[in-house]
């Protein structure tokens, strides 16, 4: 009597097989991985930038007589301030500046490139708008040019706020 074997590495082929499948899904599993991870970073920068905008905000509505000192363009502030606000008492446009003053060193530490833009919202009486951005290759959260927003730099990713301050 003869038995039909099968011939012979199919047991080898099926497990090189298996091994292949093993291979793809953990590959598969770590991309979907490191996207969670990526998506995390974005929304801790958005959660950040949005703190640093209300910050501002609050800063503006604080110093109403000197609203005017807070616009600022992209870059860094070309102005410094040597009073300490925190220390002693300050003149309103001391304080302005000692105002965009933090708004910078809080970009600087808890944004990666950090950059913020501060305007008059066109077309509105009395709106203001920040728009606080931070380095991002892929730019994943942009926001438009709406109601005369500077628009987002290159190779950055945006969060605007708009608001009225109390008169």
């Amino acid at each position: 009597m003869q038995l039909n074997r099968p011939p012979h590495g199919v047991a080898l082929m099926e497990a090189l097989m298996a091994l292949l499948v093993l291979t793809f899904g953990v590959l598969g599993l770590l991309w979907l991985h490191q996207q969670a991870l990526a998506q995390q970073r974005q929304q801790l920068m958005r959660s950040v930038a949005m703190g640093i905008a209300d910050d501002l905000a609050e800063r503006m509505q604080l110093n109403a007589p000197q609203r005017a000192m807070y616009v600022k363009t992209w870059g860094p502030l070309t102005t410094t301030i040597t009073a300490d606000c925190s220390a002693r008492a300050c003149t309103r446009s001391e304080l302005a500046a000692w105002d965009m003053q933090q708004l910078q060193r809080a970009l600087q530490t808890q944004l990666p490139a950090g950059d913020a833009a501060v305007f008059v919202l066109s077309g509105s009486s009395g709106g203001w708008g920040i728009v606080i951005a931070w380095k991002d290759a892929l730019e994943s959260y942009r926001t438009d040019t709406t109601s005369g927003s500077p628009p987002c730099p290159t190779g950055m990713s945006c969060w605007r706020l708009f608001f009225r301050p109390d008169r």
